[in-house]
């Protein structure tokens, strides 16, 4: 964490002694507050830990759901303390990340920053490191997806096209199991939307939560612990996400040291891993 953050313990409240976040009231982003943390503060950008469930671009499939990049936009021209002690000039998203994903969403603070990190971005300098949690048949480790997306004549989705299609790619590595569960990491430097999702259909990982691309559970602990009484009111899943969480982005550009926003998983995420490892057990 940069010295330029620790400074402003006045200007942020804070999870912990160490950990600054940006907040908004209740049925500001839905109907609960909403705590960002502050993961990195850079003279020329910063990031924060996005929730699940949240949209950052506009796009007609994110109709109704709150908006990260318009609220932080409104609170700055609101001259929020939290968004003025970032030194901003403006609010410049340089990436998409997908409303249905959490993990670093990271706004360049300047127009020259902006277009820094959008030509690495343009340029495969950045890398995306996401942790992923699917079922599988799979027994390769160790494999990657190349294949080109594309819009779906729907609107609502994406789609492989040869023809009209974008191209990415994403490495996928097994990490470890979680009974008939197992915990992936994948890298892109592409960055699509609904990319790893895709590649991870097509490859044959079944994302937890996953319903677009794939059949993906929801898991319940009535599903991994024996002897669970559910009572009278409805069950709800132990993660009621789709289990992808963009962990990290890390910067390659030549001669512009940059450190890296790093976001731990969510708390229903770490919560689900704990509940498998504790009545599954790790296989594998």
């Amino acid at each position: 964490m940069s010295p330029h953050v620790l400074a402003m313990g006045a200007f942020f409240n804070r999870m912990s002694d160490t950990a600054p976040f940006i907040s908004f009231p209740e049925r500001y982003l839905g109907e609960r507050s909403v705590k960002f943390p502050l993961l990195v503060d850079h003279p020329g950008y910063f990031a924060i830990n996005k929730t699940a469930g949240l949209a950052c671009f506009r796009h007609e499939w994110n109709a109704g759901k709150p908006d990260v990049s318009m609220a932080l936009r409104r609170e700055l021209l609101n001259k929020k303390p939290q968004l003025e002690a970032l030194g901003l000039e403006g609010l410049f998203r340089v990436f998409k990340l997908d409303a249905e994903l959490s993990g670093v969403l990271l706004y360049a603070k300047t127009e020259e920053w902006e277009e820094k990190l959008r030509n690495a971005f343009g340029s495969r300098q950045i890398v995306f490191r996401y942790h992923l949690l699917a079922s599988t048949e799979l027994e390769e480790r160790v494999f990657s997806c190349d294949l080109p997306i594309a819009n779906h004549s729907n609107g609502k989705q994406m789609l492989v096209s040869h023809k009209t299609g974008k191209k990415c790619e994403t490495r996928f590595q097994y990490l470890r199991s979680f009974g008939r569960y197992q915990l992936w990491e994948a890298k892109t430097r592409d960055m699509r939307v609904h990319q790893l999702r895709i590649h991870a259909a097509e490859k044959g990982l079944n994302i937890v939560g996953e319903a677009e691309y794939a059949q993906g559970d929801r898991i319940f602990l009535s599903m991994i612990k024996k002897g669970f009484r559910r009572g009278n009111s409805p069950e709800n899943p132990i993660y009621n996400a789709i289990c992808v969480h963009l962990v990290s982005v890390e910067f390659e550009i030549p001669g512009l040291p940059c450190p890296r926003a790093q976001a731990s998983l969510p708390k229903g995420f770490k919560t689900l891993l704990k509940k498998l490892d504790q009545f599954k057990g790790p296989r594998g």
